[in-house]
């Protein structure tokens, strides 16, 4: 078998990457050595599959066995690789599910790190130690890659967390998102650890400023606009940070027009990656209300267009960033012109209005714990042409988006 992640967190391990393929009764006993007890494995990627492959011959691949035709051999094999293959209602939710216990382990790996280098900046320990910082990004790029979505939905069930360490995450996630999900010519890694580093400026303001819920004066506003050049000065001594990872703690503020702070840098004097968590940090800010209200999602996006259209932000990249998160997020409950209800499970890059949704409540009101999954983008005649009409408070509806994000029992043979 292909294993992509284990139980343990890479800090209780000896590997540096939680992904490999299983030779052996010696590799099983490592992991029975270092406290492993579950892992999680692609089974696409493992030798089993291409074994049972090569036992079907072509003539064996094209019938189709009935309950009155005998089935040999060969025939089991399709019979039993036809069983275990998902349905195109799994297939979709099934990246997602498998993914999700492992990605949250990463997300409190991440958390714990975050906190530990914010820490270690305020107590004014010298240079900022990275190592931590780069090998969980390195982490999450291998989680986001096998699921985004599942990496998505964390966040957004942390996203009324406040704090500085759940914001630095959240920020991170969104931006690796972006920047694997996207062709960019950048260096993702740096990305993602300067993202998760872009406001470390701030633990060297005092406190009580960080903490204020009402507005600044205009001598507090100037000292909290200055974090992200304190933070660049903390990361100096760090000479193995990427080079990319300075500038975005540098530039995470800077706008296009030269409104932004520090120092009021125009397009053409800004990094692509420091424009990327310029829009993530603006988004995850809105959405999460950590220093302003609350907003929806679709509201949070169209303050982004908002700003794209004044000048602040490059419209292309909002764009780009906005078919990678989309307009409704991943565990998003939303209501469909149907009066049925649903959770998103997957996003549409073609057409982000038309998310792939799992219903979670029938018109009538009735719950389905295991309900279809329907992709809003579907066209083909005779289905119920289905759109979404609004977002929900699922604390409000009193539904619990991730009670509803797993797979449906198999039917019974």
């Amino acid at each position: 078998m292909y294993v992509v992640g284990l139980d343990r967190s890479w800090l209780q391990t000896p590997f540096i990457f939680h992904h490999k393929l299983i030779k052996g009764d010696d590799d099983i006993a490592i992991f029975e050595r270092h406290g492993v007890r579950e892992v999680f494995i692609d089974t696409a990627r493992g030798v089993d599959i291409a074994e049972a492959l090569s036992e079907i011959r072509p003539a064996d691949a094209m019938h189709t066995p009935t309950e009155a035709s005998p089935v040999d051999g060969a025939g089991a094999v399709v019979n039993k690789l036809a069983a275990r293959a998902p349905s195109a209602a799994e297939a979709v939710l099934q990246p997602l599910t498998m993914e999700l216990r492992a990605a949250r382990v990463l997300h409190n790996e991440a958390l714990a790190v975050a906190q530990n280098m914010f820490d270690g900046a305020a107590l004014g320990g010298g240079p900022v130690k990275s190592e931590g910082a780069k090998k969980v990004v390195t982490d999450l790029m291998s989680s986001i890659a096998r699921s985004p979505e599942a990496n998505l939905l964390l966040m957004q069930m942390r996203r009324f967390q406040k704090d500085l360490f759940s914001h630095a995450v959240n920020v991170c996630v969104l931006s690796l998102v972006v920047g694997v999900l996207e062709d960019f010519d950048i260096d993702v890694a740096g990305l993602g650890v300067g993202a998760l580093l872009h406001d470390i400026g701030e633990t060297r303001l005092p406190r009580n400023l960080i903490r204020k819920k009402d507005g600044f004066t205009n001598a507090e506003r100037r000292l909290v606009e200055q974090h992200p050049m304190l933070g660049a000065m903390l990361l100096e001594q760090n000479l193995d940070l990427a080079p990319c990872a300075r500038q975005i703690v540098l530039e995470h503020h800077e706008r296009i027009d030269g409104s932004g702070y520090p120092l009021g840098v125009r397009a053409g004097n800004l990094s692509l990656a420091g424009q990327i968590v310029a829009i993530t940090d603006a988004y995850d800010e809105m959405l999460s209300g950590r220093n302003q209200a609350v907003l929806q999602p679709v509201e949070v996006l169209r303050q982004l267009f908002m700003q794209s259209n004044a000048g602040a932000l490059d419209r292309e990249l909002v764009e780009r960033i906005i078919r990678c998160l989309g307009v409704y997020p991943i565990g998003s409950l939303v209501e469909l012109n149907t009066g049925e209800r649903g959770i998103v499970v997957a996003a549409n890059r073609t057409d982000t209005l038309k998310p792939t949704l799992r219903i979670v409540m029938s018109s009538n009101g009735l719950i389905h714990s295991s309900g279809p999954i329907v992709s809003l983008a579907d066209t083909k005649s005779g289905a119920p042409e289905r759109r979404i009409v609004g977002s929900l408070d699922p604390g409000k509806e009193r539904i619990d988006p991730m009670a509803f994000l797993k797979l449906a029992p198999a039917a019974a043979g």
